[in-house]
């Protein structure tokens, strides 16, 4: 699920000890290491008579993605290092004190990535070190070297993890092969080698998801169905080369569905070579990019069409062929991108449900702009960190991604068709994140032109969070969010542009239960303060050993007037239930 904002891993590793007895501890340096899917962080911490190991809490934000800990009862003993320009995963390193003893670190990565599928691991070694490993679960295949990492999303001590065998080398060697692969190459051909060594670069990982979706409701259309089985499989095939400096990644999605041939596709999620050198990256191909920092609705999230027959959230994206180059310096990251091609929204069928009333005629699809023009569009956007303030500036010029629905009537008066519209428009957008103790604080803002009237919005909030309540080992977090549209009500502007929150409220809680399944529950309600229209959203995870994954999500509408584009949806009250095998 990608709105879920944060994942919290408790990593206790400290014996008890009295505060009376307790000598603060002094962390002498950080150093930064990498494989190729997972980057460990070196914290030399002096040691101390008696010796003590040091206590954590980590937890990753999304939006954009850091990895954050904070360290019970110590104190730098000196300015400290940043990680190279060069690194795969590490952008900068923040740091503050935090409650007069303890210490905050925040690693902000450097690719907007799905946090969902990482987890944080500890290990205390010999050296007197700790190690933080940040691992992406989705390279745990059996080909990689046992002794490379050790599958988990909890921490856990093992003095025995020595930490060299993190930092092999991104090439292929024989020493990355498991014991009996590596005896199978003896006195092989330099043909069969070769093959060996081409296919060993390779890294094979994704899911595979069966699906039920389930509506309360007798359907409005008498063609549409009450229940839908569906499967999916979304494999990655990844490979780096050029000391890590270059890797290529393909992506695809293929969805086959019961009853709803629209919501049968396949769709390319990337399709990227990336070249990454000191201060600058260029990734080529089909990508997905995420903007945005809010929890109930992502406002300024432009570059990537909505794969609406997914889920009508708006989370699922499309691919989106691009040319991106970012300049990274120390002031800040420019990111440029020239999309090369449009992807039209994906809207259900006959046989689907939430949909539009009548169904949305895809093949008649209209545009302002014709040719080349139609396809092409440009964005740019400027991020950087100042102190514990994450800003993100962007503009976007080019072909809508959110459609004008267009309704088409018959000779009797009556809507016989609706028909999507992409105008070419104008978008500048801002987006703001800090934390404070345990408040995060958001905001995302636009301004739009060429769809109608000029128009404003702006959705934001704050959200609290009591870490280890009343010593459960849950974090449970308070989500509140406000969302403006000058757009507003009853006008065909705001009707068929579908502006869905004009005057809205968003009351959330977020439970991490910080067990070894990652158990997570997301559960809340919209409120529309005018039209006193409800959504409310249940959104729960679990883990089934290492390889599964189960989710489940309610979603009711309440109270919807026929004026609010969400109408469509008043029959719609689902549940859905996932069941993932990752590999």
């Amino acid at each position: 699920m990608r709105n879920t904002r944060l994942k919290y891993i408790s990593l206790a590793t400290c014996l008890a000890f009295s505060e009376a007895d307790a000598q603060q501890l002094v962390l002498d340096s950080i150093d930064y290491q990498s494989t190729s899917r997972q980057a460990v962080i070196d914290l030399s911490i002096a040691p101390t008579e008696p010796p003590e190991k040091p206590e954590f809490k980590a937890f990753l934000i999304d939006n954009p993605p850091r990895l954050v800990l904070d360290v019970k009862n110590l104190k730098p003993s000196a300015p400290l290092s940043q990680p190279s320009a060069d690194h795969p995963y590490f952008q900068r390193l923040r740091s503050a004190p935090r409650n007069k003893n303890d210490f905050r670190l925040v690693f902000d990565l450097k690719n907007q990535t799905d946090i969902h599928g990482y987890t944080i691991d500890i290990e205390s070694t010999a050296h007197g070190s700790s190690l933080i490993t940040l691992t992406d679960e989705s390279t745990l295949t059996r080909e990689q070297n046992p002794n490379t990492f050790e599958p988990s999303n909890y921490a856990h001590s093992n003095s025995e993890l020595h930490k060299y065998d993190l930092t092999a080398p991104q090439q292929s060697t024989n020493d990355s092969y498991p014991g009996n692969f590596k005896e199978n190459r003896i006195g092989a051909s330099s043909d069969e080698s070769f093959f060996n060594d081409l296919i060993s670069d390779w890294e094979i990982s994704g899911y595979a998801e069966v699906e039920s979706l389930g509506f309360f409701q007798t359907p409005q259309d008498n063609q549409q169905h009450s229940h839908y089985i569906s499967g999916a499989i979304n494999p990655e095939l990844y490979r780096s080369w050029d000391n890590g400096s270059q890797s290529f990644t393909f992506s695809p999605f293929y969805r086959y569905s019961q009853h709803d041939s629209r919501r049968t596709h396949f769709d390319i999620r990337e399709l990227t070579w990336l070249k990454a050198a000191y201060d600058w990256e260029l990734r080529v191909g089909f990508r997905q990019v995420f903007w945005g920092v809010t929890e109930g609705f992502h406002l300024i999230d432009i570059i990537n069409q909505a794969d609406f027959v997914e889920n009508i959230d708006g989370e699922q994206k499309l691919g989106q062929p691009m040319i991106n180059l970012a300049l990274i310096q120390d002031w800040g990251t420019i990111d440029l991108f020239l999309l090369t091609g449009f992807r039209e929204r994906t809207f259900a069928g006959h046989e689907g449900r939430l949909r539009t009333h009548p169904v949305t005629s895809v093949g008649d699809a209209q545009f302002e702009r014709e040719g080349v023009e139609k396809h092409l569009a440009y964005a740019g956007r400027y991020s950087h960190s100042f102190g514990d303030w994450d800003v993100g500036l962007a503009h976007f010029y080019g072909t809508a991604r959110q459609p004008t629905m267009l309704p088409r009537f018959n000779q009797l008066g009556e809507i016989e068709r609706i028909i999507p519209l992409y105008e070419n428009i104008n978008q500048t957008s801002i987006d703001v994140q800090t934390i404070k103790g345990s408040w995060l604080w958001k905001l995302e803002a636009l301004m739009r032109s060429g769809q109608g009237d000029r128009f404003y919005a702006a959705t934001g909030g704050v959200e609290y969070t009591f870490f280890d309540l009343f010593e459960s080992g849950v974090d449970l977090g308070l989500i509140a969010e406000y969302m403006y549209d000058s757009r507003g009500y009853n006008n065909f502007q705001a009707l068929t542009q579908q502006a869905l929150f004009q005057d809205d409220f968003l009351a959330a809680v977020r439970l991490g239960f910080n067990d070894i399944q990652n158990t997570q529950l997301l559960a809340g309600v919209i409120f529309d303060r005018t039209q006193n229209s409800k959504i409310y959203n249940i959104e729960a995870s679990r883990r089934i050993g290492n390889d599964w994954t189960v989710d489940l999500q309610v979603r009711l509408f309440r109270g919807i007037p026929v004026t609010d584009p969400l109408i469509m949806f008043s029959a719609d009250d689902h549940v859905r239930f996932q069941l993932k095998y990752h590999f």
